[in-house]
């Protein structure tokens, strides 16, 4: 996190990742242009089906566009940050004064003086949460957006390769899936799918 403004989680694709991708890797198949998946045979008469797993995590943290995007709010937080931080810097340069002052002053001087650091602090902490809100409703966007086009991209390699599942395969105990072959691992395909259509 850096200074007061959380910096989106340190690129964290966290709670909103999990949340959005389950539904985006279920539908897939679904959504793939109306076209549908045909289920192919062996020469024993069994059916088979295609199945692709992607690293949904690695492939948002990697996708060209959403590290752009990221930079650009990056610099909207520091600068929020820097208007936050001259704002903290007032005030305190107010105690202080305050302090210092507060043998010389009359009754009456110390508490105008008091009600207006508190005033002051009070607008201080409505920005910072004002500022906060706005930040994470941008990442949410940008998310949104990002996760928008990886579906596009799974959609189009579920229709044109035939695909009848797509999992997601983030690694770990938690994740989707426990274990499966490098073999259908379709990860780097839509990656380089995603940074080639963002070019």
């Amino acid at each position: 996190e850096t200074g007061m403004i959380q910096t989106m989680r340190k690129y964290g694709i966290g709670l909103l990742l999990t949340a959005f991708v389950a539904a985006y890797a279920a539908d897939v198949a679904a959504q793939a242009g109306g076209k549908t998946a045909s289920a192919e045979t062996d020469k024993a008469g069994a059916t088979q089906y295609k199945i692709g797993v992607v690293d949904m995590q690695f492939v948002v943290a990697e996708y060209d566009k959403r590290k752009q995007r990221y930079q650009e709010l990056q610099a909207e937080v520091d600068r929020l940050q820097t208007e936050i931080d001259r704002m903290s810097q007032e005030i305190e340069k107010a105690k202080q004064d305050f302090e210092a002052r507060r043998a010389t002053m009359t009754p009456e001087e110390r508490l105008e003086l008091k009600n207006k650091i508190d005033a002051d602090y009070v607008v201080y902490q409505s920005e910072l949460a004002r500022r906060q809100r706005l930040i994470d409703n941008q990442e949410e966007q940008v998310l949104i957006e990002v996760l928008k086009d990886v579906e596009g991209v799974l959609a189009q390699l579920a229709a044109e390769e035939n695909y009848h599942l797509i999992l997601n395969g983030r690694a770990g105990p938690r994740g989707a899936v426990l274990y499966h072959s490098p073999t259908i691992d379709i990860t780097s395909k839509v990656l380089a799918l995603l940074n080639k259509r963002a070019q």
